[in-house]
């Protein structure tokens, strides 16, 4: 049984500035204007971790409310499980979540999903009906009481009822991925209202069969739910598919494949859904290399296929597709496999939902090789919650979970991945220079005139090298150097060369906008776009050249 679960990009991929995040009512919003996007917010840990307990396998937002798994906690036996109520914006955490019943093996957090102040989490190996027939369990977010627990009017052995979980209002979705009325393991979902606790429907698709999987994943909003069926086999074995249902007839609407499906893609392996728009992920798909993966995004009126996402730096086996997540314009795709840092340390991406544009790479600022990052992914409205089941802060894969800004860019990143004269290392860097990188421009802060709190910091420059930043309103990207020149026209620079240090970081700001108005007519004001990027020497560079640049940057100031 197998139930374990770029020509827009955000300059922040190796950032380790913070955003600066006030709470409303709405969600997660900067003070003034926002920052960048996907600027690591908090870092979340429960107060009683430990070694084992995988804290972060599954991830739930709603608003400023982030709900954690650790499906391997132990405080009612060995992997009971538990969940995690944590403020998102300031990491702490409110509520210990543990089912009053809760018993060796359950599994409880192995699931979690939130909607207002109702929590949903799934145990789907406890015992009510059958060994690993499962339950979920509906808990108030505020207090962190227990309010229903969730089981199947049919449940059985082997159902695993509880694999997955969703919310929507007072609806839930719950899989139970080992249940058999279409065969052996071919899975079936249940719909249940979280003000009563009692079962509304059970959905079944048209066509299933022994050993789809069906409800290993699911989803829902409003009316609409999605459910992934991954060894379904219509385009070859292992495939994978998902389907629609009307959550108030209980009726199936639409089955979702993809256009290049092909066999082993695993599609339905993750699923996501926000309004008239569904994400399906596929992370065996091989279009990056072997498992390097990818993800669809659909219309869910009429089950057509809008867009095939890929990491713009995709590659062999990154497992890019494993968690997915949807709120409004915004899409979020996990790669737990990424090995940007160390192997498997991880990473997720955000995407457009209207152009299916990669918006940012998202890490955390102390990956480290097999966290795992990027396990379990979360988005409503401007934040998002990234799971990382095996880091180490509180013992070996005690596992954590970090929050990040969504909300609008501060700077358009621009002038990187092609036209380099003799290469580029990443896709949203500057051309490799000699410290075997390219250097990495990224903003943090507001583009706030009157805050004046605009940090820009270039890093992977050459360790202990003279550079600089200058700014002018042209762009274009003629070579210079090893690089290329992508501010031009009237150009003002910060001062003279400074050292980049034995780390190769150089770091402007905050008080840029009164730096620049140090050297008239180069005066920052409201209402003005600006362009940015980093000079520096680059002795024994890969053209010859003994200098080179990063990115660039464009910005607009607000008042």
């Amino acid at each position: 049984m197998w139930f374990k679960s770029s020509s827009f990009r955000q300059s922040v991929t190796r950032s380790s500035s913070n955003a600066v995040i006030a709470l409303t009512m709405g969600g997660l919003f900067t003070t003034a204007a926002l920052a960048s996007v996907g600027t690591q917010a908090a870092k979340l840990l429960p107060g009683d971790g430990a070694s084992g307990d995988t804290f972060g396998n599954a991830v739930a937002i709603d608003g400023s409310i982030a709900v954690i798994g650790a499906v391997g906690a132990d405080s009612n036996g060995s992997f009971s499980g538990s969940a995690y109520v944590h403020d998102a914006l300031t990491g702490q955490e409110t509520a210990k979540l543990l089912a009053a019943d809760g018993e060796t093996g359950d599994r409880f957090g192995a699931a979690v999903a939130i909607s207002g102040s109702t929590v949903v989490v799934g145990a789907l190996a406890d015992n009510d009906r059958g060994s690993d027939s499962g339950s979920a369990y509906v808990f108030d977010a505020h207090t962190g009481q227990q309010l229903f627990k969730l089981v199947p009017g049919d449940g059985a052995a082997g159902d695993f009822f509880g694999s997955s979980v969703a919310v929507s209002g007072t609806t839930a979705i719950i899989g139970a991925s080992g249940d058999d009325d279409n065969g052996s393991s071919s899975g079936s979902a249940y719909l249940f209202d979280t003000t009563t606790g009692q079962e509304i429907a059970k959905l079944l698709p048209n066509d299933g069969t022994v050993s789809d999987q069906f409800g290993l994943k699911v989803g829902i909003s409003g009316s609409t739910a999605i459910v992934g069926a991954i060894f379904d086999d219509d385009n070859g074995t292992d495939s994978g598919s998902a389907y629609l249902f009307d959550t108030t007839t209980g009726q199936q609407t639409s089955k979702l494949h993809a256009s290049d499906a092909a066999q082993g893609d695993w599609f339905g392996s993750s699923v996501g859904i926000s309004g008239s728009i569904a994400i399906v992920g596929a992370y065996k798909d091989d279009d990056n290399g072997s498992d390097s993966g990818s993800a669809y995004l659909f219309d869910t009126a009429t089950g057509q296929e809008i867009n095939k996402i890929h990491a713009s730096d995709g590659a062999q086996g990154d497992w890019f597709g494993f968690g997915v997540s949807i709120s409004g314009e915004m899409a979020a795709v996990g790669a737990k496999r990424r090995s940007d840092v160390g192997s498997s340390s991880g990473a997720a991406y955000l995407f457009d939902v209207n152009t299916g544009q990669e918006v940012s790479k998202l890490r955390p600022l102390d990956g480290a090789s097999m966290d795992e990052f990027g396990y379990a992914v979360a988005i409503s409205g401007e934040a998002a919650v990234i799971g990382a089941r095996f880091d180490d802060d509180n013992g070996s894969s005690s596992g954590s979970a970090y929050t990040f800004e969504v909300g609008e860019p501060v700077a358009t990143p621009y002038c990187f991945g092609s036209g380099c004269p003799c290469g580029n290392d990443d896709p949203g860097a500057g051309c490799v220079n000699a410290s075997g990188a390219g250097s990495l421009l990224s903003a943090s802060g507001t583009n706030s005139v009157g805050q004046d709190d605009l940090v820009l910091r270039t890093e992977s420059m050459p360790a202990s090298t003279l550079g600089m930043v200058f700014m002018g309103m042209g762009q274009a990207s003629p070579p210079f150097g090893n690089g290329l020149r992508c501010v031009v026209g009237a150009t003002y620079r910060f001062g003279p060369p400074r050292n980049s240090g034995p780390g190769g970081v150089l770091t402007l700001g905050p008080g840029v906008v009164a730096a620049s108005c140090a050297t008239a007519p180069g005066c920052i004001t409201p209402f003005s776009t600006w362009r940015f990027q980093t000079w520096h020497r680059d002795s024994g560079g890969p053209c010859g050249a003994s200098i080179n640049t990063s990115n660039a940057l464009s910005i607009t100031f607000a008042p």
